[in-house]
């Protein structure tokens, strides 16, 4: 089984969200953080990233687990609200950083590969370069899946 990882992507990140000075902050929530992620060719792509350092799903106390899985699904029913894609797609892969998290990736009928999964329609370089975070650009979507995780 995959081992925590030190030093850990995650981790680091978790600090940032504690301190409130991470960049893409949504929100925290019970079980973990909600944060943009930091491309935004999935118009709305967030992620959580779960508070305890656990590399499996089944490695969480029940009772935090559910309420991981529960935060999982509320995020994800914010980022649909927020954005209104034609589909969601939730994956947990933790194959490169294994700390728990979440994708939620919304979907869109106008993608260039609509039925491809994300890691295969990805862009590269250039066209991958115009759609990383920018605080000033994606503020007013951080604040409507904020304002929807509120509701």
């Amino acid at each position: 089984m995959a081992l925590h990882q030190i030093p850990c992507e995650l981790c680091d990140q978790l600090i940032l969200c504690r301190d409130g000075s991470h960049p893409r902050l949504i929100s925290e929530m019970e079980s973990g953080f909600a944060v943009l992620g930091p491309s935004q060719y999935f118009y709305g792509y967030s992620l959580l990233i779960c508070k305890e350092p656990a590399t499996e799903l089944d490695e969480l106390e029940p009772l935090f687990r559910k309420q991981y899985l529960d935060d999982m699904a509320r995020l994800a029913q914010a980022v649909r609200l927020a954005v209104r894609p034609n589909k969601l797609n939730t994956e947990a892969l933790g194959n490169v950083c294994h700390h728990h998290h979440w994708h939620v990736f919304p979907r869109y009928l106008n993608e260039p590969e609509p039925l491809l999964p994300v890691w295969q329609c990805m862009p590269t370089e250039d066209e991958a370069a115009e759609h990383l975070f920018d605080r000033v650009r994606h503020e007013d979507l951080i604040q409507q899946i904020r304002r929807r995780l509120r509701d």
